[in-house]
């Protein structure tokens, strides 16, 4: 069985070091992949780290 693992919005918003209104708001927008199970969202792993991957390429943030 293929099993990947996911991650909370929470989890999400550590890992990538955003807030968790941002990380709700890239949901919203679908930048972000996730779905939804019952009242909770979950965000596969492969698509966060694609994200993270992404994230550089797309703006510079200051220091």
């Amino acid at each position: 069985m293929n099993y990947e693992e996911h991650l909370t919005p929470e989890e999400a918003s550590r890992y990538l070091r955003l807030s968790l209104s941002s990380v709700y708001k890239l949901i919203r927008q679908r930048e972000l992949g996730a779905s939804k199970e019952g009242r909770f969202w979950r965000i596969r792993r492969s698509d966060l780290e694609e994200f993270a991957e992404n994230l550089g390429e797309r703006e510079e943030f200051p220091d």
